[in-house]
Formats: C-alpha cells, structure tokens, sequence
C-alpha cells in the first residue's frame, strides 16, 4: 500500500514545484530542541524537532523530523521505542478555493472523535497520524471528506500492528440554526511479530463505523449529539461479530445571570486506536487535580457530566460541577465534585481558588482524592508580574494507604523578555523514594522568535492528562535545556 502512496504524494511535490514558476515560495516553521541529564541516573537524552512547510500558491509540501538520541539505552524518560532519528510526518497538499488534497501523513477528526480521530499531542508522546490520502470538498453549504490511510502501532519490541482506515463523512449547515454529518468508517488491522509466528484468527480483523451527529442553535440554547454504530471484531479482543455503539449529548443554557452546560456518554464495546471521543470528565489545569483525573472505559461506560458558572459581579465569578461514571451494570465507577472562584478584587491582584473531591472505584473499593488550590496574580511597577500558585491534597489509596501533596510555586515576569519559576513540591507518601522536590527555570526570549530555557534541580514524575489521554512522566533530577526557534 506504501508505494502508491508515495507516488501520490511525489506527483503533489512535483505539481507544487511547477506551479511555483513566478509565485512566491513562503516557508515558516519551528526547531525544538531539548538537552537533559538526570544526574540520578548518569544518563542525557537530546530531544530535537523541526517542522516546516512550504507554500508557493496553493501548493504546500512540509515535514516533521524528529531526533530523540540517547546516552544509555536503559534511561529512556518517555518509556516509547522511538527512533534515533526519523522523518516523522511529510506530506504534500494541495489547496484549491473548494478542494483540499493531501497525500502523506495526515490528521484527521469525524464528528466528536467517535467514530475517527487521528491527532498528535506531542507533550503526551501521542500520535495517531494516517499515512495515506485526504480529500475534502466543499460544493456550497455542505462538504466531504474522503480518506484512505494506515498506521503502525508498536505493541512490544517484536511484535507492531498495522492499522487501516478508509472513510467518508458529509457534513454541512443547510439552515442557520442546525448543522448536520454522517460519516461511514472502514477499519481493518494485522499483527506482526518478527519473533514468532501468530495463529491466523488472532492476528487480523476489521469492523465498520456508522455515525450521525447533528448541531441546533436554538435562541439561548445550543444542543449537539452523535450516535455511532460498530459491526464487526473487537480490536482489543478479536472476539467476532461484537456489536458495539457509542451516544454523546450535550447542551449549553445562557440565562443572562448563569451559564449551565451538561454532557452525556454512553459507551459500549467502542475502544480503538482512532477513537478519542469526550470525556464528560473535566480536563484540570491544576497540576494535583490532573493527576486525579479518570481514564473512561470506552468499552462499559455511561455518565455524565454538569457544569455551571455564574458571575457576581465584575470582579468575582463562580464555577461548579460535577461528574459521574458507571458500568453498563450500575456499578459506579467514578465520580466528581468540582468548584472555582475566579477574582479580581483589586486591579493589581487577581486569581483564582479551587477545590475537588473525586473516587474512583475498583472491585468494590476505591482511591479518594481531594484537593485544593489558589492562585495569585499581582502587578508589580515596571509592568513586572507575580504569580503564585498554591496546591494541597489527600489522597486514600484502594491498598488502603494515605498521604498529603502539597505543591509551591512561584513565577516571576520582571520584562516580555524574561521568566524566572521556582517550583517546591512535597509528599508523605511512603512508596516515593523521597519526600520532596524543588527545581528552578530561567526563560529568556533572545530575540522576537528564539526563546532559550534553562531548568536545575529535582521534579517529581505522575500522570499528565490531556483530552482522555495520560502519560506518566518519571521523576527527573538534573538539568535540562530547552530551544525553541520560529521562522
């Protein structure tokens, strides 16, 4: 499949550089580049990436090259089998006033992510990208997207998965206050290990994905929900001819004096590698209530999750929610209590207070987690900026042991041009090899596209979640050098 693949995307490349001819070629992109040793282990990781395309008309060619070069195959802080050095992503577009073509890597959402999401999130080591072709037309108020591509997935060192996907969906407004899609998903994959040799049922399989969505924007209310159909194998079981279906609703109330929002998911035997749907559980932006957060179970899961925010006044405004999650059976899995108030009672201070109470549960016991925190801002003269955020928690684990986090940190803004952050972090619990941390960072903007970071000291690892996906990051002690370049 690869060969006619890179034939496309050759003949775009070759389209783009005759078609330049007197048109103006315009190149922009990005070079990141991060040095770390972590005197813990006597091992560095250099992490470089540069991103660039080219446009000349309405021809674009770019790539994404990734080095991630290590002192010690032992120390590998991602935990990922990643190349030395590999083109990641290349591709060649072309853009025309209601056809969009690509050839190469590609991303790639269908409605809410039910039914097709391929996407990158680079902080999380997350990528799902499609190596194939993309087409998108757009006749008047409806448009279509037609897709063919694959992806390799690594399972163990020996063994990867090659997934493909081939898809359609027509979405469109026809009327001011609705909009409506439907989309049709082809799925297929094939396990390969270079060790042994697979049974033949347990190595291959595909089902297909049916979906409709529809949008209404109805005076103070706008409403939105998708439905999705799966028929064929379970791609994490290989169990044949399993039904699987997917329901996510949600609505958003402005009632001048609160604004309410609600969402809804029902979830049934619908994990796959390209399926990112919502959550309906709130993304953190505090660093102890983001390590909290619940991962879904996309195969037995319904719940839900409410949300409402009410202003007093100009200078105070309030926030509150909660969320739930239980299996198909009615057993509770998971739930919520969330609460902000954002301030700014003075015009050189403002900020915001926080706290959540979550438990999720497992055979029958569960982790309790709550926490609280607060963050200042304060103007200083000369335009300089402080910030401080505070964060404290408790934790009861399902073993049945507890313990206290407390985070400290402190940013200081003296100019645009600079950044100065110490952060302290501490813990009581008994399984962590230690019991605090503190490192420091300096941030300095060289010049309108170049920016140099230098960070020393000791930073304590956990989970980091991002839109339903999570990582854990390892605990690091050393120094670490950051690059990052715009042109």
């Amino acid at each position: 499949m690869r060969r006619p693949l890179v034939i496309a995307a050759a003949a775009l490349v070759a389209l783009a550089a005759s078609g330049a001819g007197a048109t103006d070629v315009t190149v922009r992109g990005s070079v990141v580049g991060e040095y770390l040793y972590d005197s813990e282990f006597d091992g560095s990781v250099f992490d470089g990436r540069v991103e660039f395309d080219a446009e000349a008309g309405p021809f674009l060619v770019g790539a994404v090259y990734r080095a991630y070069q290590l002192s010690d195959p032992d120390y590998n802080p991602v935990q990922k089998d990643i190349p030395a050095s590999q083109v990641k992503h290349r591709y060649a577009e072309f853009r025309g006033e209601s056809l969009t073509a690509r050839g190469g890597h590609f991303f790639a959402t269908f409605g809410r992510g039910i039914s097709l999401r391929s996407y990158e999130d680079a902080d999380l080591e997350h990528d799902t990208v499609l190596d194939g072709v993309l087409v998108r037309y757009e006749p008047g108020p409806f448009a279509v997207t037609a897709l063919s591509g694959i992806h390799d997935e690594r399972l163990s060192d020996s063994r990867t998965r090659r997934h493909a996907a081939r898809g359609i969906e027509v979405t469109g407004s026809p009327w001011d206050w609705a909009s409506v899609g439907a989309s049709a998903v082809e799925r297929s994959w094939l396990d390969e290990d270079e060790d042994i040799v697979l049974p033949a049922d347990q190595t291959r399989g595909e089902d297909l994905v049916l979906s409709g969505s529809a949008d209404l924007r109805l005076g103070p209310a706008s409403l939105a929900g998708e439905y999705a159909r799966r028929d064929g194998e379970n791609p994490v079981t290989g169990a044949e001819m399993e039904e699987g279906r997917a329901l996510y609703l949600s609505g958003t109330f402005d009632l001048g004096w609160a604004t309410l929002f609600g969402e809804f998911k029902d979830y049934d035997r619908f994990a796959h590698r390209f399926v990112n749907p919502p959550t309906c559980v709130r993304d953190h932006a505090w660093t102890l209530m983001n390590r909290a957060t619940y991962e879904i179970d996309l195969d037995d899961e319904r719940g839900f999750l409410g949300e409402g925010t009410v202003p007093l006044g100009d200078a105070l405004s309030v926030t509150g929610g909660a969320s739930e999650a239980r299996d198909h059976e009615g057993d509770l899995a998971h739930w919520e209590m969330y609460g902000e108030l954002s301030h700014s009672l003075l015009e050189s201070l403002s900020g915001a207070v926080a706290g959540a109470w979550s438990r999720e549960y497992l055979l029958g016991k569960f982790t309790e987690h709550a926490s609280g925190a607060a963050e200042f801002d304060l103007t200083l003269p000369a335009n300089q900026t402080l910030e401080v955020v505070l964060e404290a928690g408790t934790t009861d684990d399902v073993s049945g042991l507890s313990w206290e986090d407390t985070i400290a940190s402190v940013t200081w803004y003296p100019g645009a041009d600079l950044t100065v952050t110490a952060v302290y972090e501490g813990t009581t619990s008994e399984i962590e090899t230690r019991d605090s941390w503190l490192i420091g960072e300096v941030r300095k903007r060289v010049s309108d596209q170049v920016e140099v970071a230098l960070a020393a000291g000791t930073e304590r690892g956990g989970k980091k979640c991002a839109g339903g996906v999570c990582r854990y990051e390892p605990e690091f002690e050393g120094v670490r050098v950051r690059l990052t370049s715009f042109f």
